[in-house]
Formats: structure tokens, C-alpha cells, sequence
């Protein structure tokens, strides 16, 4: 009798509806998506390059996406914020560095010559600061690629970038 019951479906595990399928589904797409939300205001910014500054690594209305994080190294490419707009440049020095750049837009950083192949034009360019400079702690010195044309920590009313000012680094670009 045992074997009737169990064949006649009393025990087997009913089907879902497609009423419960569909409510599953849907709180998996509203997870990932807040997932993706978290990630993309914790960890990821999205930001819009505007200028000819960084170029030739960089062009206008490129599309960018940043890592967040003050940690930033020499030769990286940073967002960071400068009166109430978003600048992007790339890291030359960092706090404690001394730094020369000379007439022919030789860029020294204690006392050696930096390897810069990502700038095509060197070129002291827009600069009213006095060197050799010493950059101040937990601050970094940026400069566009584009040296003749770019307004960078050259110029005094842009100066430093303390890390409190810092998105984070480029670490992806589309277009």
C-alpha cells in the first residue's frame, strides 16, 4: 500500500508555477543589480574626459572608468577634484619627491631624469612655480601629457593634489 501512495505522486515535489519562477527571477535581477549599484558607487566611478591636456593618451569626450582610491603611484593616470570640476592627469611625483624641470621640458625627479615615452612634445609649458620644487607630503605634482598645452601643478593656482582630493586612477577607457 506503502508503494501506491508513494507512486501515485504523494510524496514526489510538486512543479513550480510559473508565477514563482518569474518572482525568483526577479529578485535575482534586483540583487545583481544592487550589487552592481554598491560596486559601481564603492569601488568604480565613470567619468567623461574633457580637454586636449592628456592627449595623445587621452582624447576629448573620452569615456573613463576609475578605480577609487588615494593610493596612487608615479606614471598614473588620476581623476581628481579641482574646484568643483573633475581633472585628469598623470602622477609626475609624490610627496617628499624634488623636483627640476628644465627649459627643454626634461622632467628630473631626485635628481633623475624621467623616461616619459607616453609625451611627444616636451615642453616646459605653462609653469609659475620656482624650482627645484619639493613636493609636500601625502600630496602628488601631476601634469598633463600634452605639456605645452596642458594646465596643470605648474601653474600655482592649480598646485599639488593632496590625496583627499583624489578619485582614483584610470584604469579603463572606451573610445
Amino acid at each position: 500500500m506503502g508503494n501506491r501512495l508513494f507512486n501515485r505522486g504523494k510524496y514526489a515535489k510538486p512543479k513550480p508555477s510559473y508565477g514563482r519562477i518569474l518572482i525568483r527571477l526577479l529578485v535575482a535581477l534586483v540583487l545583481v543589480t544592487v550589487l552592481f549599484v554598491n560596486l559601481f558607487t564603492q569601488v568604480f566611478s565613470v567619468v567623461q574626459y574633457y580637454g586636449d591636456g592628456m592627449a595623445p593618451s587621452l582624447q576629448d569626450r573620452q569615456i573613463l572608468l576609475v578605480r577609487k582610491t588615494e593610493q596612487v603611484d608615479r606614471g598614473d593616470i588620476i581623476a581628481f577634484y579641482f574646484n568643483n570640476k573633475v581633472l585628469v592627469r598623470r602622477v609626475i611625483a609624490e610627496g617628499g619627491n624634488s623636483l627640476e624641470i628644465e627649459k627643454n621640458g626634461s622632467v628630473i625627479v631626485d635628481g633623475i631624469k624621467s623616461e616619459e615615452s607616453y609625451v611627444e612634445a616636451p615642453a616646459l609649458g605653462q609653469c609659475n612655480i620656482d624650482f627645484p620644487y619639493t613636493v609636500p607630503h601625502e600630496e602628488y605634482f601631476v601634469m598633463g601629457d600634452n605639456r605645452p598645452v596642458a594646465m596643470d601643478s605648474r601653474l600655482a593656482e592649480i598646485g599639488t593634489i593632496p590625496k583627499n582630493r583624489i578619485i582614483g586612477k584610470i584604469i579603463f577607457s572606451l573610445g
